[in-house]
């Protein structure tokens, strides 16, 4: 368990065994003494007999378990051979189902399991509950109803050409805009050096923001929508007005090396602050979580630990609680 005071605002190979069988030597570290005419021919033939001997004993145990009875003479052969068929039915129908089994702990129940025929690198539900959006490894981001039916495929031209990853989605929720066109709206950040807009109901792409400089690897809308923060493989965050479609600004360290204003590695996590419109947390493979407030070029603050290589930052502003998950063996969830 970690916290951080004054991070949101205002709070502080088997092998066979013929070990029965004697060996023609015994090791005693000197050379033995040759056996002469009859002798040695009688302990090689009875070698030869007792290896022969277990070679058909182990036909006849192959044998039974394939079931094969062959012309049995008494009651006892056909029982037992009887009862081999059964246990072979048996393992049959216990291995039909190939399927994986998922184990699950505490009270879950497993709905559906959906087969995207590649990677899948991210994943996001709608703000309206009716669908949920996956991000492939192929550039493709897949569209299914709540109950697991495939909807629409979304790419374009950009992500045929080059296939690279989706690494991260968001919906556009702003409930205060009217325009029915924009409740069906999603952004992807592909590791191509884009970010698309999609309006998914029609497949349509409505804006890409060209970032062929670096690979974006995670993006969130502010708290009002009216902004979108874009973070990359560049250790920077891009700030674009989501209207105009436009860059605002940049934030990034700076080049004083003796302050820890800002990421030195690759960033893969953004996050908004709920309430606050210009807040925002991000973190990365530095091991670092930053404090930003886009007003400022660098970040406010930062506390060390998590190491984050995804989607894996969250903020409950009512509880003053940030949650972080981590690529590691240990402390891999923070609160």
């Amino acid at each position: 368990m970690s916290t951080y005071d004054n991070v949101l605002g205002n709070f502080i190979s088997h092998s066979n065994d013929l070990s029965d069988v004697d060996d023609d030597y015994e090791d005693s570290g000197s050379e033995p003494e040759p056996e002469m005419g009859l002798n040695r021919n009688t302990k090689k033939y009875s070698q030869i007999n007792a290896i022969d001997e277990r070679t058909q004993f182990v036909e006849s145990l192959l044998s039974e378990h394939r079931g094969s009875i062959s012309l049995a003479t008494s009651e006892a052969s056909l029982t037992t051979a009887s009862s081999t068929n059964r246990a072979s039915r048996m393992s049959i129908s216990k291995t039909i189902d190939n399927r994986p089994k998922h184990l699950i702990l505490g009270n879950f129940e497993l709905s559906n399991v959906i087969d995207c025929e590649e990677y899948v690198l991210c994943c996001k539900y709608s703000p309206h509950d009716d669908a949920f959006a996956v991000g492939l490894g192929n550039g493709t981001i897949k569209i299914y109803s709540k109950s697991g039916q495939f909807q629409y495929a979304l790419s374009d031209n950009d992500t045929k050409t080059r296939r690279y990853p989706v690494t991260c989605l968001k919906f556009y929720a702003n409930k205060d805009d009217l325009k029915v066109d924009h409740q069906k709206m999603l952004a992807a950040t592909y590791t191509a050096g884009y970010v698309k807009v999609w309006h998914y109901p029609t497949q349509q792409c409505v804006f890409t923001f060209n970032e062929k400089e670096r690979q974006p690897l995670a993006l969130d809308f502010n708290s009002t929508y009216t902004h979108l923060f874009v973070a990359g493989s560049d250790c920077a965050i891009n700030c674009y007005d989501f209207t105009t479609k436009k860059l605002i600004c940049k934030l990034q360290a700076s080049e004083n090396r003796e302050h820890m204003d800002g990421h030195k590695n690759r960033i893969h996590a953004i996050r908004s602050h709920p309430t606050i419109e210009t807040i925002f947390l991000t973190g990365g493979w530095d091991e670092t979580i930053h404090y930003w407030d886009e007003r400022a070029p660098h970040s406010q603050k930062h506390f060390s630990g998590p190491y984050l290589c995804g989607d894996a930052l969250d903020i409950i502003a009512e509880n003053q609680v940030i949650l972080t998950g981590s690529w590691r063996k240990y402390s891999t969830l923070q609160v």
